[in-house]
C-alpha cells in the first residue's frame, strides 16, 4: 500500500480513452467493500461519463468554476451526518488507490462548500473524482499557462506552504512529538515504527496542494490537527484530512496492526494554536 501511496497522482489532462466496462464495475463493487471511517453513515456512488454530467454538478464542481474535463467521472453521494466529510474523503482516498493499481488516471476536485452543507436529510454529492487515462503534463508552468490562457491569472498566486520541500511538506515540519510545534529528528520518528504511515498521509491529495494536516505523537496516541487556510474553506480542508488518515491507516495496518481513527479531539490539548484544531485521533 506503501507504493500505491506514491504512484498515486493527480492528473488534470485526460485522453478520450473509454476505460474498459468491466473495469468500470470493478471500481462500483469495489465501492461496496472499501473501508470506512463510519460504516454508518449511508453513501452511495455513481460513475457517470463526461456528456451525462448533470448541468448542477459542473455548475458546484471545481476552482473557481473550473471543472477538469474528462472522460468519466466519481460522484460520491452521503447522508449528512456527523463527520460526513472526513468519510467520504477516506472512501474516495481508499478508490483512488484502487485506480492507482488498476492504472486509472484519477483527480480529486473540489466542491461549493455551501452546497455541500446545505440543511436537509437528503443524499448530497459530497465527493467528485475525475478518472480516465491522462495525457501527462511533464511541466508545471505548461500545467499553470493552460489555467491562466483559459481563466486569467487569478489566485494561482496562491503562496505554498513554507516547507522544505516545493512540492510536498517535509515529514519532519508536519509530525511533532508531544505538543504542536516540539519537532522530532529522523531517527526518533524511526524509532516510533510508523515513520511510514506519515510518509503515505503526507502524499494525500489536498486543495491547491495546500497540506492542512499535522500530526502529534504523543506516546501510544496520534492526534491529527488540521491547519485552516485562508486560500482553501473547511470543506477541503475535511476531505483532505480523510485522505491523510486513509493513507496512515492503510499502511500501518498492513505493516503493523489494524488502526482505527476516532473522530473528535477527546480530551487533548497539546498547545493547538488558535489557527488549528484537532479533528481525530487513533491509538498506536
Amino acid at each position: 500500500m506503501l507504493t500505491l501511496t506514491d504512484l498515486r497522482k493527480s492528473v488534470r489532462n485526460f485522453t478520450d480513452k473509454p476505460i474498459d466496462e468491466n473495469k468500470l464495475q470493478e471500481i462500483t463493487d469495489y465501492f461496496k467493500k472499501c473501508r470506512r471511517i463510519d460504516k454508518s453513515i449511508k453513501t452511495e456512488i455513481m460513475i457517470i461519463k463526461k456528456s451525462g454530467l448533470p448541468k448542477d454538478i459542473k455548475e458546484i464542481g471545481g476552482y473557481n468554476g473550473f471543472l477538469i474535463e474528462a472522460p468519466y467521472y466519481i460522484l460520491i453521494f452521503s447522508e449528512k451526518k456527523p463527520y460526513f466529510i472526513e468519510n467520504v474523503g477516506y472512501i474516495g482516498e481508499d478508490i483512488l488507490l484502487k485506480l492507482t493499481d488498476m492504472d486509472i488516471d484519477s483527480c480529486w476536485m473540489t466542491l461549493k462548500e455551501e452546497k455541500v452543507v446545505e440543511e436537509g436529510d437528503k443524499m448530497r454529492i459530497t465527493g467528485l473524482i475525475a478518472l480516465g487515462y491522462g495525457e501527462r503534463i511533464k511541466k508545471i508552468s505548461k500545467l499553470k499557462n493552460m489555467f491562466i490562457s483559459k481563466y486569467g491569472n487569478g489566485d494561482l498566486e496562491a503562496p505554498k506552504p513554507g516547507t522544505d520541500n516545493e512540492i510536498r511538506m517535509d515529514i519532519l515540519d508536519m509530525v511533532f512529538m508531544g505538543d504542536y510545534g516540539k519537532t522530532a529528528s529522523y531517527d526518533e520518528l524511526t524509532a516510533t515504527g510508523l515513520s511510514e504511515g506519515f510518509y503515505a498521509a503526507r502524499r494525500a491529495p489536498s486543495a491547491l496542494n495546500r497540506q492542512p494536516w499535522r500530526f502529534i505523537l504523543d506516546g501510544g496516541t496520534v492526534a491529527l490537527v488540521i491547519k485552516k487556510d485562508e486560500y482553501t474553506n473547511i470543506y477541503e480542508a475535511q476531505i483532505a484530512a480523510g485522505a491523510a488518515m486513509l493513507n496512515f491507516a492503510v499502511v500501518i495496518s498492513e505493516r503493523i496492526f489494524d488502526v482505527k481513527w476516532e473522530m473528535g479531539a477527546a480530551d487533548f490539548k497539546y498547545n493547538i494554536p488558535d489557527d488549528s484544531f484537532i479533528i481525530a485521533h487513533c491509538r498506536v
